[in-house]
């Protein structure tokens, strides 16, 4: 291998000049990554540390750099500069990832079948459904009014702004109003009438209705001061990444399956849970870092189940999530279920890690507790939670409880939070039919 110093091989030493897929931008992102690393003769940058030093999620650059998530322009010339491109890469890479959006505009790639794939949801017996086209900008959309109805600081932001007979729509339309009058937007964007359909079709969801720009997407970003996080999120599902999947809260009662519990064909070594609680004292996200391992040969998925309370699951590292499906358990309950299709498939004995978080919408305030059945070994377990500044508990326990439902608590003992407001409980010696947790008073 001939080495190049100094970029004398631009564009060819990056594959830029032969660029024309998102897995082809991935790949001169990774060049780009691994010729930085050969010129300070150090270690490749690690997507942490790219994250922090940008300021983007974890996730977000994993997406970049895997090929799977088209990132802005915006923050892809930040992250192009931060690799050390010089001013003719960067336009390079800038020309390339625009043409790559102009050929997915002209003619956008087809949802997943029903006959199986990285699409596809298989395990417990459900079918998965396909993706419609559309799907991302619906996904986006209907994610996009969650956040701005949801209680906290922007849902705050339009109804401060309501007035009798406008309602929400109203409301919402004067803030981006507002915004594009500050930025000094031309005429037509701001008249009144034409605005107010916009954002209605924006906001429309599943509806076939929906028209969800990029351009109206950052309009609303900019004017709610959307959190980086969120508008990451909004961003890979208006992309339709393979790395998310949005989950609706309405349930179909008919035609589900009943049934017990998935198929067991793995054992958890080590689980990690990181709970967040927001300033209206909700759960905001949960962060999950676990190591499986294959009890059978050819396990080729976990299966991840939730409560309909569940916003996004974003997979960043170990597989890809499938499209949500929903089982009605024998005790009457509806759980969404996503299959995390690994990687590649494990033979007996070998082990996959996951990395994934969860956002939550909440219509009403959930029980005042954070806690994990173990129905199962799990060999260590940490047990984390934080809460917001402005909304920290009285009282804090670390409690056992007697099951799930309808269950009391068995024993308990009271835990102080440190100067972050966080607390946890590590198991060293793992857990098993065993429901833990904490639990707390405003």
């Amino acid at each position: 291998m001939v080495r190049l110093e100094g970029g004398a091989g631009f564009p060819e030493d990056l594959g830029l000049r032969h660029l024309e897929t998102l897995e082809d931008l991935g790949d001169s992102l990774r060049r780009l990554r691994r010729r930085y690393a050969r010129r300070r003769s150090d270690a490749l940058l690690s997507y942490r540390y790219l994250a922090e030093k940008t300021g983007y999620a974890h996730g977000v650059i994993g997406g970049y750099f895997s090929g799977k998530v088209l990132p802005p322009p915006d923050k892809l010339d930040v992250i192009v500069v931060l690799l050390g491109a010089d001013g003719a890469e960067r336009l390079a890479f800038a020309a390339a990832r625009d043409a790559i959006e102009e050929r997915r505009r002209r003619h956008p790639e087809p949802g997943p079948g029903p006959g199986g794939g990285p699409g596809s949801a298989q395990a417990g017996g459900a079918a998965g459904t396909a993706q419609r086209p559309g799907a991302p900008a619906a996904a986006a959309s209907s994610y996009l009014y969650d956040l701005l109805t949801r209680p906290g600081r922007y849902r705050s932001q339009w109804r401060r702004l309501l007035v009798p007979g406008g309602g929400a729509l109203g409301a919402i339309t004067d803030v981006v109003a507002a915004h594009l009058a500050e930025l000094g937007s031309p005429d037509h964007d701001r008249d009144p009438v034409k605005l107010r359909s916009r954002i209605s079709r924006a906001l429309a969801g599943n509806s076939p209705d929906t028209v969800l720009g990029s351009v109206t997407l950052n309009w609303f970003v900019d004017a709610f001061d959307i959190a980086p996080d969120d508008a990451d999120r909004l961003r890979f599902l208006h992309a339709g990444s393979s790395s998310i999947r949005y989950v609706r809260g309405d349930v179909q009662e008919t035609d589900l399956p009943v049934f017990d519990s998935p198929p067991v064909r793995h054992r958890t070594v080590d689980l990690r849970e990181y709970h967040y609680l927001g300033p209206d004292g909700l759960p905001a996200q949960h962060r999950t870092d676990q190591i499986i391992e294959a009890t059978e040969d050819g396990l080729d998925r976990y299966t991840y189940m939730v409560d309909t309370n569940m916003l996004t699951l974003d997979v960043q590292t170990g597989g890809i999530p499938g499209l949500p499906y929903q089982l009605r358990a024998r005790d009457g309950n509806i759980y969404h279920a996503i299959d995390i299709l690994l990687e590649r498939p494990l033979p007996r004995g070998s082990t996959a890690v996951l990395n994934y978080t969860a956002t939550f919408r909440y219509e009403e305030k959930p029980p005042t507790e954070m806690r994990h059945a173990f129905r199962r070994k799990v060999d260590k377990s940490l047990l984390w939670i934080h809460f917001h500044p402005e909304m920290v508990p009285s009282r804090l326990w670390w409690a056992e409880w007697n099951g799930i439902i309808n269950s009391s608590i068995t024993h308990r003992e009271p835990v102080s939070l440190n100067s972050a407001n966080e607390a946890h409980r590590f198991l060293e010696g793992g857990a098993e039919h065993a429901v833990v947790g904490f639990y707390w008073e405003w």
